[in-house]
């Protein structure tokens, strides 16, 4: 089915034109030809070097939930948010930010965001009422925000602080972890760790205690564990043990096909609930009977036993790699053109001046890519929040996680440089 998104109305230079962003058909495109969260490999588990690392999970209460729009939803019932209370949201968001909110009963307020994703504290001023109960904001790819300012203006107001780390795992802010300024504190490990489900809820201010998470059961932690290890196949990561595991996993699929044919009841009765699957960008996806359901054993193991130092140490240099390689070329330029002390970024954000026709072209390469806030609240108003607007469609995120090789990362930054350098040679070609 084609789709014809009413945010496609795109207010831009002082123009409304009609952009038909979404008017494709995503099951026409090639797989990616790497992969754009991190698999399990042979180098997961490898520790190059010991070293401090500030991160969300340092928090005095921890939660391990089954995703991070979860984490929202726990945290709102925590606070004893009312119906009819609003909770501000930053406009360039993803629906899995506000579908929680929604599902509370909270109305959902939004405010602006600038060109380079930072808050705009002047705009939320202007939004709070005595309605008004608690703020949300995002580390947009890994990259702080003014934390110890918009603490203090929390405090001043009276709001509870969410601090949306969906994009963070390690990192910090002068000197704190990024996590420990929110009242409540959500984060996506599924983003920066090679497991199937998982998302957190923690605190260093508010007590946890009052939630009870029930476990998933082994059924779902055997599927999380086969599902990884067919991702790994899938992209050639495991060396010589993936020659030794394709066989079986062959069988389990054979196997499995023949029990949905015959066996009784839904599949997820005996092979586990697919609340693992990412989601699509267009609903949130947030279905409150996961809600108080515990990450998977395998999830947790994962998350244990990786190397932390390797992780950040890559997205680091890949990073800085993707930096020196896609900086200076026409029609586009790094959202963030340096990379701070301290930041370990989720994604690589390439702003591209016009994003239609690239971002097609990219993706019937099999170039792995994504667009955060791709599909927004249908609330957004494109007149009053152009920013968000333009950097829903214009950002263009590329992977830069641990389990990239070099030659991914020389193929990624080759091709994504052709198609620019081919666009921008595009017009000349016309006129000749």
């Amino acid at each position: 089915m084609r789709l014809l998104c009413l945010r496609a109305l795109w207010w831009r230079k002082g123009v409304l034109s009609l952009v038909r962003v979404d008017d494709y058909q995503p099951e026409s495109y090639p797989a990616a030809r790497v992969p754009l969260f991190p698999v399990v490999s042979a180098g997961t588990f490898t520790t190059p070097t010991r070293m401090v690392l500030p991160s969300v999970l340092d928090a005095k209460w921890v939660l391990h939930v089954t995703y991070g729009r979860m984490a929202i939803g726990l945290a709102l019932r925590d606070m004893g948010i009312r119906p009819g209370e609003k909770v501000l949201i930053p406009a360039y968001h993803c629906l899995s930010m506000v579908a929680p909110v929604e599902w509370s009963g909270a109305k959902p307020v939004y405010y602006r965001v600038r060109e380079d994703t930072s808050v705009d504290l002047e705009d939320i001023r202007g939004r709070v009422d005595r309605s008004t109960r608690a703020l949300m904001v995002t580390h947009y790819f890994g990259f702080p925000q003014n934390m110890g300012a918009i603490r203090t203006f929390c405090d001043s107001m009276g709001l509870v602080l969410l601090e949306d780390c969906a994009h963070v795992i390690f990192g910090e802010y002068e000197g704190s972890p990024l996590g420990s300024f929110g009242d409540y504190t959500i984060a996506s490990p599924m983003k920066f760790f090679p497991i199937y489900d998982g998302g957190l809820l923690t605190s260093h201010r508010r007590p946890l205690d009052r939630i009870t998470l029930s476990p998933l059961g082994w059924t779902f932690s055997l599927r999380a564990a086969v599902i990884l290890l067919e991702r790994s196949l899938e992209y050639r990561r495991l060396g010589p043990a993936g020659l030794v595991l394709a066989v079986p996993l062959w069988l389990k699929t054979v196997l499995l096909r023949i029990a949905k044919a015959v066996g009784p009841g839904k599949p997820e009765e005996w092979w586990g609930p697919a609340v693992g699957e990412r989601s699509s960008g267009r609903t949130g996806d947030f279905e409150p009977r996961w809600m108080d359901r515990r990450m998977s054993q395998t999830s947790r193991t994962l998350m244990r036993l990786a190397s932390k130092p390797r992780l950040a140490v890559a997205r680091r240099r890949n990073y800085a790699f993707l930096l020196e390689r896609l900086s200076g070329l026409p029609g586009a330029r790094p959202l963030f053109p340096a990379l701070p002390d301290g930041v370990v970024p989720f994604a690589f954000p390439l702003l591209v001046d016009d994003p239609a026709p690239i971002f097609h072209s990219l993706k019937a390469q099999g170039v792995p890519i994504m667009r955060f806030g791709e599909f927004l609240s249908e609330e957004i108003d494109p007149a009053a929040f152009p920013e968000a607007i333009d950097l829903s469609h214009q950002v263009f995120q590329f992977p830069c996680h641990q389990e990239m090789t070099q030659k991914d990362l020389d193929w990624l930054a080759e091709t994504v440089r052709k198609e620019l350098l081919a666009a921008a040679d595009a017009p000349h070609r016309i006129a000749g």
